[in-house]
């Protein structure tokens, strides 16, 4: 069996069985997509791919399997079945564009996502190597994105896509490890160890201790504020976002009718195509877009601000510029929104919560909410909305007292 070295586990084994699909075109073409689009622009080691974080990603659901059988003394995943979810986990990015979320937004008038795309390769693409593998790529697309297979066994799918499922304990790890941005560690082993099977849902063990999955949604927590939202890594997102709408025609790069019209672009052949627009041409050289204005508000819903249309947001833009004087092409609103509990995922527990598992000696069970036992995880429950508003350096005064007219003095000016 080989294996392959990785900065995080050290040594993974790799099913032989799966080279075909690990050498594939959509899985290797991971090698050329960043997991964090623009952020090296604050951290430099922000340069890892989503091709090591799908090996992770499907190495910790083999041992989140494992773990899951020795807990229940019993056989909860079969061979089959771990075989299928390590494949949904190795498969699981292979919908992200160059970019990753910016390339998302052009298909949004489709009212398509990464995710949708991931199931449609998946069938399109590599379904004759998954036949001959003896898998059902219409269930290895819906366990790659978190949808529900056998609704008494929602937990398959949970392993990659759940409240704390595999594909985040890799990458908050991988983030915070190659950013050098946030500080504390996660037990990830102790997790899979310590997860159980209840109810057809993943559970928790009380013996992992509450602090270990507190840590869990504080590094979460200071992952989006530190890394995915910094607001220069978003400023360079911005600016790669307009330099794609311009191209978009010119390109084709909304175009999805055959999955080739998809996997051509990787972030050095769509940089290259788009390197000459002015957006691009001023990111080359780091002049970034500069945040003159936020507002962040922690409440326990989605702000209608993260719901505004494209329409609205350019209304807010244009009636900024207005004010400040300046082109509507000058002003650019973001709206970026965190739920510090992941609520789109298939289970038939309580959504906005975890179920906590009190394993008694006799080997009776007792079911509690974390809400109900961590005074922290109910502070952090809940939605962090943030309204930005960026400019160039040339119009950051006038451009913040105009923000701030229309959007209100309760933000922040910078």
């Amino acid at each position: 069996m080989p294996f392959v070295k990785d900065a995080l586990y050290s040594y993974m084994a790799i099913d032989k069985a799966f080279e075909p699909l690990i050498d594939s075109l959509p899985v290797q073409r991971l090698r050329r997509i960043r997991q964090l689009a623009g952020t090296e622009y604050v951290y430099p080691g922000a340069t890892h791919t989503r091709f090591e974080h799908s090996l992770g990603v499907m190495h910790l659901a083999g041992r989140l399997c494992d773990s899951l059988n020795a807990n229940a003394g019993e056989v909860v995943v079969p061979a089959q079945d771990k075989r299928a979810v390590m494949i949904a986990a190795l498969l699981h990015d292979i919908g992200h564009g160059p970019f990753s979320h910016v390339f998302e937004k052009l298909y949004e008038a489709e009212q398509r996502n990464h995710e949708d795309i991931t199931r449609w390769l998946i069938t399109e693409e590599l379904g004759q190597c998954l036949d001959r593998m003896g898998l059902d790529p219409i269930v290895i697309g819906k366990l790659a994105t978190g949808q529900p297979v056998d609704k008494d066994r929602l937990f398959l799918g949970q392993i990659v896509a759940g409240t704390i499922d595999c594909d985040s304990l890799d990458y908050l790890v991988r983030d915070s490890y190659y950013t050098g941005a946030v500080v504390g560690n996660l037990d990830v082993q102790r997790i899979l160890l310590m997860t159980r099977v209840l109810g057809g849902n993943l559970a928790f063990d009380l013996k992992i201790g509450v602090p270990i999955i507190e840590g869990y949604f504080l590094l979460r927590v200071n992952s989006f504020k530190q890394i995915y939202f910094h607001k220069t890594s978003r400023s360079a997102q911005i600016m790669i976002y307009n330099a794609l709408e311009s191209k978009k025609e010119e390109f084709d790069l909304g175009v999805l009718e055959k999955p080739k019209d998809f996997l051509k672009w990787d972030d050095y052949t769509l940089w290259t195509t788009i390197q000459d627009d002015p957006f691009m041409v001023k990111l080359k050289r780091r002049e970034m877009l500069k945040m003159v204005y936020e507002q962040v508000n922690s409440t326990g819903r989605r702000a209608a601000s993260s719901r505004l249309t494209d329409a609205g947001i350019r209304r807010l833009e244009g009636e900024i510029a207005m004010r400040a004087g300046v082109g509507e092409k000058e002003v650019f609103i973001d709206l970026p929104y965190l739920s510090t509990v992941p609520y789109a995922h298939a289970t038939s527990f309580d959504p906005e919560d975890i179920p906590i598992v009190d394993v008694a000696d006799d080997g009776g069970m007792i079911v509690q909410k974390l809400s109900d036992i961590s005074t922290l995880f109910s502070m952090l429950k809940g939605y962090h909305n943030i309204i930005r508003v960026y400019t160039w350096p040339l119009h950051r005064d006038t451009v913040a007292r105009a923000a701030r007219d229309v959007l209100g003095t309760n933000g922040n000016d910078v």
